[in-house]
Order: C-alpha cells, then sequence, then structure tokens
C-alpha cells in the first residue's frame, strides 16, 4: 500500500514540475542604455529562461539605443531562442529607440503600452563627420578623364551611408521574416522616423497596444506566433500565468552602476585628488588608498563608456596647470588655464559615443568643476606657505613647548620628559612627579628646563 502510494506522488510531481517548466513566463528588463554588460546581462538571462523550459520570454524594453556590437548580440541570443520572445515596450513613457528598435524588431512579437514610441535607428557616428557643403550644380562629366573619385572631404559621408545601408538592409531581413511592414521598418533607419505605438500598429509594423501584460496574454491565446524560421506556434498558457523576473546578478548591478558617465567621472575625479593629497603629504595613507581604489574603478568603467582620450588629456593636463601655478609666478593664468581645461575636458570626456544620455550634463560638470578646482588650489596655497614658512629649530624651537614627565624629577637630579617628539633629560627647581604636564623654559645642552602646568594638558605628540 505504502509503495503505490508512493508511486503515484512522484508521478504527480514529475508531472506537476513537467506542466510549470512547459508553461513558465519569464520577464527580462531593458531599461538602460545597450552596452556590453546590459548584453551580458539580457543573453544570459534569455538562456535561463529557455534552460528552465520557458514557454513565453517577456522582453520589457525602455532604452535610448545603444552600441550596434552588443545590440547585434541580443538579436542572436533572441532569434536563437527556443522559447518565443515578445518585446514589450513600456511602461508609458517608454521608448525602443535606435538600437531599442533592432532589439524589437527581432522578437516574435511587438507590443507597446499606451503612450511609448519605436524607431529613430539612423545610426550616430563615433567620430565627427564632415560638414555638408553647400549645394552646388553638377559639372559635366569630362570624356576624357571618366568619373571622378570621391575627394576627401566626402569619405565620412560615403562611410556614414555603408553603415546606413548596411543597417538598412538587416532591419529589411527583419521585417520580411515577421511580416511586418517593411518600408517603415526601412524609414526608421534611413529617415530616423519614430512612431508612436498608434501610428506603428496602424502601419503594421506592431502586432498590439497592451495596458498591460494580460492583454499580451490574451493575444497570444487568440493568436499564433510566427517564428522567425516561417513556423507558426501556438504559445501555451494558463489562466493565469506566473511571471518570474530575472533580474541581474550582484556582479551586473555594480558593473551597469560603473557603466554610468556621472558616476565615473565623479571616481575619476575623486581618484586623481586622493592620489594628489597622498603626493603632496606623503604618509597620510587613506586618501592614496581611497585615491586608487576610485582611480581603479574608474578603470573599469572605460569599456563600457565612449571615453573621448582628448577629454580624458585635458583633465589630466588641467591638474597639471593647477600644481604648476604654484612653482611658476603666472599671476593666476595658469589657474585659469587649468579650470578652462578641466570645464572643457568634462564636456568632452563622454562626448564621443552615439548615446546623448551618456554625456556630462552642465549641471553636474559645473559644480563639480568648481569645487575639484577650489579644493586643488587650496591644497596647493597651504602646501606653498608651509615651504616658504622657514623651520624653526634649536632652543628656539623647543621654547614654549609642552609635554608630559615620563621619569620623576628631584632637583638636583635629573628625570625624564617627552616633549615635540622626542625624549629629553630635564631638571626643574621643584619636584615634579611621572605623568605631570610640563612646559619647557630653557635648554642647557642636551637637558632641557621645565616647569610644572598649572592647568595639566599635554603635548605628547609635538
Amino acid at each position: 500500500m505504502r509503495k503505490p502510494f508512493l508511486g503515484i506522488c512522484l508521478v504527480l510531481a514529475v508531472l506537476a514540475g513537467a506542466s510549470a517548466r512547459g508553461q513558465g513566463v519569464f520577464r527580462i528588463q531593458m531599461d538602460q542604455p545597450i552596452q556590453p554588460i546590459v548584453q551580458e546581462y539580457v543573453v544570459n538571462a534569455i538562456r535561463e529562461a529557455n534552460d528552465k523550459g520557458a514557454s513565453l520570454i517577456l522582453l520589457e524594453i525602455d532604452t535610448p539605443g545603444g552600441y550596434v556590437s552588443s545590440v547585434e548580440q541580443i538579436q542572436r541570443a533572441i532569434l536563437s531562442s527556443r522559447a518565443p520572445v515578445v518585446a514589450y515596450v513600456a511602461p508609458a513613457g517608454a521608448r525602443a529607440a535606435s538600437g531599442g528598435a533592432y532589439v524589437a524588431m527581432a522578437c516574435d512579437l511587438i507590443a507597446m503600452a499606451p503612450g511609448t514610441n519605436i524607431g529613430a535607428a539612423h545610426p550616430v557616428s563615433g567620430v565627427p563627420l564632415p560638414l555638408p557643403t553647400p549645394p552646388q550644380s553638377p559639372a559635366p562629366p569630362s570624356p576624357e578623364k571618366g568619373p571622378q573619385p570621391a575627394s576627401p572631404s566626402q569619405e565620412g559621408g560615403v562611410e556614414m551611408q555603408k553603415v546606413v545601408n548596411d543597417l538598412a538592409a538587416h532591419m529589411r531581413s527583419l521585417a520580411e521574416n515577421r511580416h511586418r511592414n517593411v518600408a517603415i521598418a526601412e524609414q526608421m533607419v534611413r529617415e530616423s522616423i519614430s512612431l508612436s505605438e498608434q501610428e506603428a500598429l496602424k502601419d503594421g509594423l506592431i502586432e498590439l497596444i497592451a495596458q498591460n501584460e494580460g492583454d499580451i496574454f490574451a493575444y497570444l491565446r487568440a493568436h499564433p506566433i510566427r517564428r522567425f524560421n516561417g513556423a507558426e506556434q501556438k504559445v501555451d498558457l494558463p489562466p493565469s500565468p506566473v511571471v518570474t523576473p530575472i533580474d541581474m546578478t550582484a556582479r551586473e548591478r555594480f558593473l551597469s552602476a560603473l557603466a554610468n558617465p556621472s558616476l565615473a567621472y565623479l571616481l575619476l575625479l575623486l581618484g586623481i585628488l586622493g592620489l594628489f593629497v597622498e603626493f603632496k603629504s606623503p604618509g597620510l595613507i587613506f586618501p592614496g588608498v581611497m585615491g586608487g581604489i576610485f582611480i581603479l574603478l574608474y578603470v573599469m568603467s572605460i569599456p563600457l563608456l565612449p571615453i573621448n582620450v582628448v577629454g580624458l588629456l585635458l583633465i589630466i593636463l588641467g591638474l597639471v596647470f593647477f600644481i604648476l601655478e604654484v612653482k611658476v609666478v603666472s599671476y593666476g593664468i595658469l589657474a585659469v588655464g587649468g579650470v578652462i581645461s578641466l570645464f572643457i575636458g568634462s564636456l568632452l570626456l563622454y562626448s564621443g559615443g552615439p548615446i546623448p544620455e551618456l554625456r556630462l550634463s552642465l549641471t553636474l560638470v559645473v559644480p563639480v568643476v568648481l569645487a575639484f578646482s577650489a579644493i586643488v588650489v587650496f591644497l596647493l596655497v597651504l602646501a606653498a606657505r608651509a615651504f616658504r614658512n622657514p623651520v624653526v629649530t634649536g632652543e628656539q624651537g623647543l621654547m614654549g613647548r609642552e609635554g608630559e614627565v615620563r621619569e620623576a624629577i628631584h632637583p638636583p637630579e635629573p628625570g625624564k620628559v617627552f616633549v615635540f617628539g622626542e625624549y629629553w633629560n630635564a631638571v626643574s627647581d621643584q619636584p615634579i612627579e611621572a605623568g605631570a604636564a610640563v612646559k619647557v623654559v630653557g635648554r642647557d645642552g642636551m637637558t632641557l628646563r621645565v616647569a610644572p602646568l598649572s592647568g595639566g594638558g599635554k603635548d605628547a605628540a609635538g
């Protein structure tokens, strides 16, 4: 009796597990610029969902775009996914712009929440392109010379056109295989058009407008999904699907935070400031340790952000100007140059990337540059004053110093005192017990003359 009962329980458990594995819905959130860490997270999450037997993967999109290489890796993961992937542009106010539009077009189904938009997928160059030349009447072709090669000023435009043509062809391929509006998809690349959810649905670019995930599930129960290979697949969903979120790992969250340009910028300046303080005042240790840590964290962010080398060099040059201001009589010219160099370098630091959101804002740069400049100048002025002040030594340097009796003084026998970081033989006109506070009133060779302090107090460290 016992064995059949255990067998039935085992069979039911297996069936329940198989049912759960076959009807699992997993949610992945892509709500920041698409950079290598976001790529790693999304690709790993899709793999994890498939390994757990997902029947559906919801990819919530709210991104301004990102790097082409990262977008391509995410697309490959979507197209090779065993479980259908639904792109859901949400919540209200979200967008699937630039690289986000490419990711959405690779998905098996696109749903958009009210108040969202998709498009603006024209590539943005990471380097400055030549300015367009004024239109001129074309010169008649010379039968003797034949077609003329493109001038150097046109080479940048030719390179960009090659990139646009390649991405437009890729977008057409995605739209054709998903039975979406090919012309509109190509316009998103060539003309950088952006569509609201109503326009996208009307033009056949998306499948539905969904107030929530429940609307998506209802649509899937009534409509099969067309996979990229052309096969139609019916998604098997329970009446009330349980959606399991797949979040970033602790490592991915940490690295994703480093990909924030504002944080990386602050880490760079704090690191420079910490090392600067340590070099000016060796032995403090703490500023040097923290400065080194901040610099290493900034180095970790370099592969994640579009660093402009010129901007970085200008920031370093600004620090050099501040140091020279103390060494050279420039009447403030070098200090002003340091502030200007630091300011321009900060603005250029992340100006070379394809995502405007990765640039530093003036509301951050202006106060940070002013505060950094003020701190550095203040420290340099203190160091300069200390360097210019004469060093007081000998009897003059010890007169009036306070210390502590370490061995009792019993006149005429001397005792021991600790003054200004050193042990001295000391005499006094009256007995003084160990531990009492004293003040130096004179010196005879290597012996100090001391008097007790009526108010106490010690200066054992000098």
